[in-house]
């Protein structure tokens, strides 16, 4: 059997590998259009605050480690068209300047092709000097731009962009923070966590919601000047960075395949798409979130990993595997403190058709016997207000150990516990690691005698 995927990135590789996995004799193929395999996308971070010092070596694998692993692999070679009838990939291959025409037949097809940042609205060469840093070519023009300027605006004040911020704050440059929406991370955390947040924020990052880009001003060298936000106020920076949610590369598939109106490629269940011998997953693919009955696009990292292992599962053992729900289950630090998201937030939950109560408490205490300790924890729990069913949480401590906490809360949420089931579960106890009641339990209890 061959097996083709279409993209070297991490879901194209944790597909490899895993089919590879199951049965050592499958024939792998990996045609992947860029040199590179496995960049990680949020490199320019690391190498911004001296955490790495290549960002060459940002991968998680190579051409020769995947080859040694019995997996074929093409670079520079761009697939251009999918023949379904004949099952072929029509791909571009670059050598020596030139370009070739190959086929590449197939029993079946795993696309995973990726996301890419974009925008729109801005005139041609405006958006040439708007930075953007996925990809490693992108991140290395990224440093040459940063490296150069005082003033920097980012565009987009999730995740993404506050990791950025985060990184540049550090350089001692000027930073602009520009979101549309009323709160930041509005996606994972609600006000009570992002207040905290906000009250750590350097003197030279500034925060501006409820706005927009509406123009991208140029200086006379044709380099950025200025922005003009939809509320009329002018911004003069040096850098234009977008750090908003990429979107789906589907332009390959759509002709042949069934596409979301979300943009990404329609699967069932197992992956697979509606063509029975094309799979499709990572950032190509929706996924079921929480107890909303919703599709949502959420291109993490280990959402490509697990699609990929689930779709080479189901293309080689008889016994499928079906894509389980998500909660979209984030870590991240900022300005030396470690935010953790689980589940859907009080915000968002009306517009998923719940009736929610909450809780939020922090800790200043973590074990027995050492008070002096300086240690902050501050939890929320998001709940039905009528079953008491655990449906999010959310965490900021300035420890890293506390952390860890959040995959309980994604687990407990996939199991649909409730607060009582909480408030009794059996955590350990050790006077010099923990007091009595663990936090979870404290936390549970007090919303069911309160709420």
């Amino acid at each position: 059997m061959r097996v083709v995927i279409i993209g070297g990135s991490h879901a194209g590789i944790a597909a490899a590998r895993h089919l590879k996995k199951i049965d050592s004799n499958v024939e792998v193929l990996i045609l992947e259009r860029s040199n590179v395999l496995g960049y990680i996308g949020s490199s320019l971070n690391l190498y911004l605050e001296g955490t790495i010092a290549d960002l060459e070596k940002a991968k998680t694998a190579t051409v020769s480690q995947l080859m040694a692993e019995n997996i074929n692999v093409f670079i520079d070679t761009e697939a251009i068209d999918i023949d379904t009838e004949k099952k072929e990939v029509l791909a571009l291959t670059k050598m020596d300047q030139k370009q070739r025409k190959d086929r590449f037949s197939y029993d079946y097809l795993i696309l995973a092709m990726g996301s890419s940042q974009y925008q729109t609205g801005f005139s041609l060469q405006s958006e040439r000097e708007i930075t953007n840093y996925k990809t490693l070519e992108q991140a290395q023009q990224a440093i040459n731009t940063l490296n150069k300027v005082n003033q920097t605006a980012v565009i987009g004040a999730g995740l993404i962009g506050f990791e950025l911020v985060a990184s540049l704050s550090k350089l001692k440059k000027e930073i602009y923070l520009i979101d549309r929406m009323d709160n930041v991370l509005f996606r994972y955390f609600d006000k009570e966590i992002t207040q905290k947040l906000l009250e750590k924020l350097p003197d030279n990052v500034h925060i501006i919601l409820n706005s927009n880009v509406k123009e991208v001003l140029l200086d006379k060298n044709e380099k950025v000047s200025a922005l003009i936000l939809t509320n009329d106020q002018t911004l003069s920076c040096d850098a234009v960075v977008f750090a908003i949610n990429p979107r789906p590369n589907v332009s390959l598939a759509e002709d042949d395949l069934a596409v979301n109106m979300d943009g990404t490629i329609t699967t069932n269940e197992y992956l697979q798409t509606s063509n029975p011998f094309i799979y499709a997953v990572g950032d190509l693919v929706s996924i079921n979130f929480n107890e909303t009955a919703s599709s949502i696009y959420v291109p993490l990292v280990t959402n490509a990993y697990r699609s990929a292992m689930i779709a080479a599962s189901n293309i080689l053992l008889a016994e499928k595997i079906a894509f389980p729900k998500v909660q979209r289950t984030i870590v991240t630090e900022l300005f030396g403190s470690y935010f953790a998201s689980a589940g859907i937030n009080e915000e968002e939950a009306p517009y998923y058709g719940f009736k929610v109560s909450s809780l939020t408490k922090t800790y200043t205490r973590q074990d027995l016997l050492a008070e002096s300790q300086t240690f902050e924890l501050t939890l929320k729990l998001v709940f039905d207000a009528k079953s008491k069913q655990i449906l999010g949480g959310q965490l900021m401590t300035n420890q890293r150990e506390q952390v860890e906490m959040v995959n309980t809360l994604s687990s407990l949420i996939t199991m649909q516990a409730d607060l009582n089931q909480l408030s009794t579960m059996d955590f350990y106890f050790n006077p010099k690691l923990s007091l009595p009641l663990h936090f979870l339990n404290d936390l549970a209890m007090e919303a069911l005698i309160t709420q």
